[in-house]
């Protein structure tokens, strides 16, 4: 009980201190200095993620929120990686803290769709059973029904491009996956 008590205290004490330039600035009038995290070249971070000094998107690998998805490429990206122009983005709509997040670019001539969720190794080699291997993307992928499925920690990549034959559909699908795992 006594070590509970000095604890608190403790903790007490350095909660008081701490905040001693607020109370300060209050009392004199002058707004105290703002805290900065960030440089003045820092790169726009999209809404349920952290950013990391190297590429200004933090990982939801293991657990945070999913991404949306829309802002993970940009337009220029979606039409380089796939060669079609974009003629419109439908959105998922969906708050943060959603379990999945979708983005659908329609292309002339075809689409490029990306879902993102929640997932076990477990559920994800469920869904194997029936699907092709692919080898060169994730820790683990498989292509089922023109959808190359992608696990990445406990968040499994959906990448459907559809617009060219079914091995040019499948190399987009893996350039989309590589560009977007870094971003997830």
């Amino acid at each position: 009980m006594k070590h509970r008590l000095v604890a608190l205290a403790a903790l007490v004490a350095v909660s008081l201190t701490g905040g001693c330039g607020l109370i300060e600035s209050a009392v004199n009038g002058t707004p105290a200095p703002a805290a900065t995290t960030a440089t003045a070249t820092a790169k726009p971070v999209p809404a349920g993620t952290k950013p990391t000094a190297d590429t200004g998107f933090g990982s939801v690998k293991d657990s945070g929120d999913i991404p949306d998805v829309c802002k993970l490429l940009s337009e220029q990206e979606v039409t380089s990686l796939t060669g079609r122009e974009i003629t419109q983005i439908d959105e998922d709509g969906a708050e943060p803290g959603e379990p999945s997040r979708y983005c659908q670019w329609q292309q002339e001539g075809g689409q490029l769709a990306v879902f993102l969720s929640r997932t076990t190794a477990e559920d994800f080699d469920v869904m194997i059973a029936e699907a092709s291997p692919v080898d060169g993307v994730g820790e683990d992928a498989f292509l089922l029904a023109g959808h190359l499925y992608v696990l990445y920690g406990t968040v499994q990549l959906d990448i459907y491009s559809r617009g060219a034959s079914d091995d040019q559909n499948l190399a987009d699908a893996k350039k989309v996956a590589k560009v977007l795992i870094p971003r997830v």
